[in-house]
């Protein structure tokens, strides 16, 4: 006798699976939908996704699609017991900012980018478009630095400088070296109690207000025509010392 399950027991199997993970996600769903933690996430990335409608446009390179279809997965992610798969598309949210920001204004190296979306770092240096198409993380966000110094009310590099000790955190979030660690296998699903769900979400807002502050000192013009709707989110999401600078009026580049 083979030791392969058949097809028949293997969909049988499969069946099992689905029923016990349909059980985990509702009972996930039910204590995540019990406090007001659940609540606060869901408002995070609903706040995130009606700014970064508005701040959208044809010009952007990567458009903004990628980034909010990761802000409507983060609560979904959250409320069925899986943060540390949310934490991951934070990460890459992340980057997703920090490229719109760089290709944007490197119409030559988008084109590049694209080409070869797939690409692993390029280390030639022979070829600056490449290069400068296929970098880490941290060659893109001391770009938005740089740009952001010519930001008047600092704000921009402010946001900046949360993006670059948050993507620290995030790196490590995402390195394998606690599953490493661990001397017991681990459930499938994470702690969905409030206490997990508020370090999540104050992890979340960190991620999302600075890089939405990054993109609307970058899209000012975009920003300033934003409805009323989508200016209350943006303070919200912000707080009230980070709006009340925006309200001094001097906030965000002029020429993009």
């Amino acid at each position: 006798m083979s030791v392969i399950p058949r097809a028949t027991q293997l969909r049988q199997q499969a069946s099992a699976y689905a029923a016990d993970a349909r059980s985990i996600i509702e009972s996930s769903l039910a204590a995540a939908q019990s406090g007001s933690e659940f609540a606060e996430v869901y408002h995070i990335s609903l706040s995130t996704d009606t700014l970064l409608r508005g701040l959208m446009g044809a010009k952007l390179r990567p458009r903004l699609a990628g980034a909010r279809s990761i802000v409507l997965r983060v609560p979904l992610l959250v409320g069925i017991g899986q943060q540390s798969v949310a934490t991951f598309e934070l990460r890459r949210f992340l980057e997703l900012t920090c490229w719109t920001v760089y290709f944007s204004d490197h119409p030559v190296e988008w084109r590049s980018f694209e080409r070869d979306a797939e690409t692993g770092f390029s280390r030639d240096t022979r070829a600056p478009i490449s290069y400068s198409a296929h970098r880490e993380l941290g060659y893109y966000v001391e770009y938005a630095r740089e740009l952001m110094k010519s930001e008047p009310s600092g704000l921009g590099i402010g946001a900046v400088d949360v993006i670059k000790q948050v993507s620290h955190e995030l790196n490590a979030a995402v390195h394998a070296g606690g599953l490493a660690r661990a001397t017991v296998q681990k459930p499938p699903h994470e702690d969905i109690s409030g206490v997990a769900l508020r370090k999540f979400g104050n992890l979340q807002r960190r991620v999302f207000s600075s890089c939405c502050i990054l993109l609307s000192a970058y899209r000012r013009p975009q920003f300033d025509r934003l409805n009323a709707a989508a200016r209350a989110h943006f303070d919200w999401l912000v707080g009230a010392k980070i709006r009340k600078r925006v309200r001094q009026g001097a906030f965000g580049l002029s020429s993009t």
